[in-house]
């Protein structure tokens, strides 16, 4: 069942353009990874599918009743709200009621946090992202939508996480930088590159084949572009006049060529040797 929809949108932000006509969906059950460099947008697609911030141009069409549940990079919280109050009480409904709070309090043990109603102003920026974190877990949702979830944990915190997520029903949106991370838990990858959003129905590991793939049959066309465009340039330097409509064809691919063919730019390569985040930040 089809969950969201991304029409082909545009975005434009202090004057980038980081989307231009780019589309996505989401089906249930899906666990998709978001891919791209640092700066094409990967934190600004997931405000968008959460409804936080609207594109310029074309629209997110949701499913009916479909709830969404986003963890940003850096949470905000009420002034004087307690864990509990933040985790339990938020996400209490009649289906959870009887349940929630033993299943919250497993969790937020596993995460550290011994004492419920310390007030989340005291704990520490690492220690905040976490409690954001169970809330978004605990939350009854059909799409949940994590940017760098595996922040501030550790690796033994990421292996847990990784599992919680992988049993979790319903459809998944993450950014992260945990490549290992996104081999275990995702089975779509969604590259950001120049504007558009590439779909791969495959891990990490398997987006590093087809990515390779797709810049090698794109430089393959721009050969193969320029070669031709190369044999048009002779035939204008020729001085043919535009007298007959073969004469009007050649003219017409010849502009067309000069307009498009342009060298594939690729992006740097990503890294895949990286330490996991839990090695780099280390237990907070």
């Amino acid at each position: 069942m089809n969950l969201l929809t991304v029409d082909h949108i545009t975005k434009v932000y202090t004057q980038r353009e980081l989307f231009h006509d780019a589309s996505f969906y989401l089906q249930d059950g899906e666990k998709v990874g978001i891919i791209g460099i640092n700066g094409t947008g990967k934190s600004t697609l997931l405000r968008i599918l959460a409804g936080v911030e609207e594109p310029d141009e074309g629209e997110v069409v949701r499913g009916n009743k479909v709830y969404v549940r986003y963890l940003p990079q850096n949470p905000e919280f009420p002034k004087g709200m307690t864990i509990y109050d933040y985790v339990v009480t938020a996400n209490k409904t009649e289906d959870n009621e009887w349940s929630i709070a033993g299943d919250s309090k497993a969790m937020l043990n596993q995460m550290g946090f011994l004492d419920e109603n310390e007030v989340i102003d005291h704990l520490s920026g690492g220690q905040k992202k976490k409690v954001a974190l169970a809330a978004a877990l605990m939350a009854p949702c059909d799409i949940l939508l994590l940017d760098e979830p595996t922040n501030h944990l550790n690796s033994d915190m990421i292996l847990w996480l990784e599992q919680t997520l992988i049993r979790r029903k319903g459809a998944l949106v993450m950014v992260t930088h945990d490549r290992y991370f996104l081999d275990r838990v995702c089975n779509r990858i969604v590259e950001i590159d120049k504007g558009k959003l590439y779909n791969y129905q495959t891990n990490f590991e398997g987006f590093l084949e087809a990515k390779a793939a797709r810049e090698d049959m794109e430089l393959a066309t721009y050969q193969k572009n320029k070669n031709i465009l190369r044999i048009e340039l002779e035939w204008m330097k020729r001085g043919a006049r535009a007298r007959s409509t073969k004469q009007k064809a050649h003219i017409q691919r010849y502009e067309e060529l000069k307009n498009t063919t342009k060298a594939p730019v690729q992006d740097g390569k990503v890294d895949r040797s990286g330490a996991r985040s839990g090695q780099k930040h280390g237990k907070q």
